[in-house]
């Protein structure tokens, strides 16, 4: 375990010298608190970056858990298999290089649990492509979903960053009032949606 320990610093430290985001301490908690919880033997995880949160969930999952990790930037693909391979996890965590919207349509499931921490802009949609690829009882994790604040402030944002907001207001919309899904939003850091998937026939 304290190689596992030591890796992630050594993450964290390259991930701050080169301005790539991984998750807060806050949702990296709440991360190992639900793969502790619920144990999830498949978990699906959109956004990879340099391969923290996959190596942080993977080291709180059962022995035989696996994960598939999406990520488009070529770059940081390699990082993440450098990392993972140094981990000794490359036989658990498969690296996906490519679009999510994509290589959604084409994975197969069923996941235990999702970790959406990628394009603000498309959560709604990457949900809507893995909703039939999710096992009863699945958890959804959305990473940053109040967006420095703006998604629940009153200000109109800027303009810059409007559909963002947009899209993140729908996604909220939708995992709160689908009675398919069982949500929780935690307010800390930038805001983590949970959402517990009860089935297709709820």
């Amino acid at each position: 375990m304290n190689n596992i320990v030591n890796l992630l610093k050594e993450i964290e430290d390259y991930a701050e010298e080169n301005s790539i985001p991984i998750i807060n301490k806050v949702s990296s908690q709440l991360l190992i608190d639900i793969a502790q919880e619920r144990s999830p033997r498949s978990v699906l995880e959109i956004g990879t970056a340099v391969g923290y949160s996959a190596l942080l969930m993977i080291s709180h999952m059962p022995v035989d858990g696996k994960i598939v990790t999406i990520e488009q930037d070529a770059n940081r693909i390699d990082t993440a298999y450098d990392f993972i391979t140094r981990a000794g996890r490359i036989e658990q965590i498969q690296l996906l290089d490519g679009d999510a919207s994509e290589i959604l349509l084409q994975i197969e499931g069923p996941f235990d649990m999702v970790f959406i921490d990628a394009a603000k802009g498309q959560y709604l949609d990457y949900l809507q492509k893995v909703m039939d690829k999710l096992s009863d009882g699945a958890v959804i994790i959305a990473d940053n979903v109040l967006f420095r604040g703006m998604v629940l402030s009153d200000e109109p944002p800027h303009k810059r960053y409007r559909t963002i907001v947009k899209r993140l207001r729908e996604y909220l919309d939708f995992v709160s009032h689908d009675s398919r899904f069982s949500t929780t939003i935690h307010h800390e850091g930038d805001g983590v949606a949970i959402s517990y998937y009860r089935g297709a026939n709820k």
